[in-house]
């Protein structure tokens, strides 16, 4: 149970700290015309891209190569997003700049983590927070609070145990959590 905490909570990290990269992204931009190995001059930016990312004209020559090219990318892409999209980036960003620098710390961590595992790992984890988000509120809330509310060593020891586990184990016990929550 605390290891589908844990997972559902990476991967709402993942997905915010992913959601607020494209935002950022979106003030750094790369078009596929300008990956040469050279700094891109401010002129050779379509308008959308000028616009997007006008704050920057005046800088734009002391940006490094690399930076010009992931904002350039980042423009090309924020312009091609349909508007209910970009206000999603949008809120998605303002949340991640809200976030203290030990929480943004801890997600860029936990998405190397992810990162890092096999695609069988990824799928899996995408299943459980689906699950997780499909289950009603107060379900989620429960589960959360009784985290929570599990001293340290007591996660500690439960990670460690469903690391352990074998993938029938792992199933009976999935099996246990949501009878549990049906009650």
């Amino acid at each position: 149970m605390n290891k589908i905490l844990n997972i559902i909570v990476f991967l709402l990290s993942l997905f915010l700290y992913q959601q607020s990269a494209i935002a950022n992204v979106a003030n750094e931009n790369i078009t596929s015309e300008n990956i040469t190995g050279k700094k891109i001059n401010w002129n050779d930016l379509n308008s959308q891209q000028q616009q997007v990312l006008k704050r920057f004209e005046k800088q734009w020559n002391e940006i490094p190569e690399q930076r010009q090219k992931r904002l350039s990318k980042g423009a090309e892409r924020w312009s091609n997003m349909p508007p209910e999209q970009r206000q999603k980036a949008k809120k998605r960003f303002q949340h991640w700049q809200q976030l203290s620098p030990e929480k943004r710390k801890k997600l860029r961590k936990r998405f190397r983590e992810f990162q890092q595992m096999s695609p069988e790992q990824r799928i899996a984890l995408r299943q459980k927070h689906r699950w997780f988000k499909n289950l009603p509120a107060e379900k989620r809330q429960a589960l959360r609070q009784r985290w929570q509310n599990l001293p340290p060593e007591k996660r500690r020891a439960m990670r460690q145990r469903l690391q352990n586990m074998t993938p029938a184990q792992r199933q009976k016990l999935k099996q246990q959590i949501r009878h549990q929550l049906n009650k």
